[in-house]
């Protein structure tokens, strides 16, 4: 149970002020870190954040969770494109379970008969190289509101380029990769995520698909829910309580880098220095066999969910608000709270 206090603390050297008491409750079993606490405090005052939540776990143990001003452990918000990762959990669930596999083809599916569309994977679907023309996510919901939506209009969509050849971030590929899945699992996206991920998990019951942004950027979640999916893929597939509900062979088969030889076009301001990307998220580093070390799937509306495989470290920062504006205060708590987690 959370508890409430006063976080305390400051963060000498970095010039860091605020003007007004933020309420914040800090997790009993989770000692605080005044340096993180500092810049979150610094930037609910100089962006006017209505609240933050900021987790971070190593072996799955907190060593820092405090909830700031108005989002508390069970405050439901869009986490936008953080929904790319938990999609990807979806997915591979089917795969995993034969119904699906990462090499089959739209051809193969029976969305195209023929036509360029007719060789883009599931794979490539999944990881922004399908080569389909990416949509603005207000443009997409008016375009392709629902998977099904999204797969007739498959052989007419524009192709930006061959597949599998280009990386452009976007989320149409993923609305048709739902359909694949809602037509194996004979039910629709929410009742399917439920089924398979969310009541396994013991998630809430806010947390699911909303109206917008499609699956690629739909996902409304809770701190709490958030934080069991993230230790649900530290452990690859197995909850918080010791029960497993994915099973352990998808992780390494979606944590690769897809893309190293694709050219990178229309990217998100904060990506240019990342590794690539996987099965619904991004690989902020990448070992020589293309294995994703830090995975990452940060939101346009400010969540920041972040796994270090090598140290088992897990991280999440939720706010609603724009990712462009925090996103240096949330790359300095990420590196603090890197440099302060326990060994394992």
């Amino acid at each position: 149970m959370v508890t409430r206090r006063l976080l305390l603390g400051g963060l000498t050297g970095f010039g860091l002020a605020w003007s007004f008491p933020v309420r914040a409750a800090l997790d009993p079993s989770s000692p605080d870190i005044p340096a993180v606490t500092a810049l979150i405090r610094n930037a609910i005052a100089r962006h006017g954040l209505k609240g933050v939540a900021a987790v971070a776990l190593q072996a799955g143990q907190p060593f820092y969770r405090g909830y700031f001003g108005a989002i508390r452990p069970a405050t439901a918000i869009p986490v936008a494109s953080a929904s790319k990762w938990v999609a990807g959990l979806l997915v591979m669930s089917f795969v995993a379970a034969g119904k699906l596999r990462l090499d089959m083809t739209m051809a193969e599916a029976g969305l195209v008969k023929a036509g360029p569309a007719g060789a883009i994977t599931l794979a490539q679907l999944m990881s922004h190289v399908s080569g389909l023309e990416p949509l603005r996510p207000i443009r997409q919901d008016r375009r392709y509101p629902t998977p099904a939506s999204a797969a007739r209009a498959l052989g007419e969509m524009e192709m930006a380029a061959v597949p599998g050849t280009v990386f452009a971030y976007g989320g149409v590929s993923m609305q048709v990769a739902a359909y694949l899945v809602e037509q194996v699992g004979g039910a629709d996206w929410n009742s399917l995520f439920r089924r398979h991920i969310a009541d396994p998990l013991g998630l809430s019951p806010a947390c699911r698909w909303g109206e917008k942004w499609g699956v690629a950027g739909g996902l409304i979640a809770s701190p709490d829910d958030y934080e069991r999916i993230l230790l649900m893929i530290a452990a690859r597939g197995v909850t918080g309580q010791g029960r497993r509900i994915l099973p352990e062979s998808i992780f390494p088969a979606m944590e690769r880098n897809l893309v190293a030889g694709a050219r990178r076009e229309k990217l998100p301001p904060a990506a240019e220095t990342l590794a690539g990307y996987g099965i619904g998220f991004w690989c902020e580093t990448a070992a020589a066999d293309g294995t994703c070390t830090i995975l990452s799937s940060p939101g346009a509306f400010g969540t920041y969910p972040l796994l270090d495989r090598q140290r088992d470290i897990a991280i999440l920062l939720m706010v609603e608000n724009r990712l462009p504006r925090v996103i240096k205060e949330w790359r300095g708590i990420i590196q603090i709270l890197t440099q302060v987690a326990p060994r394992p």
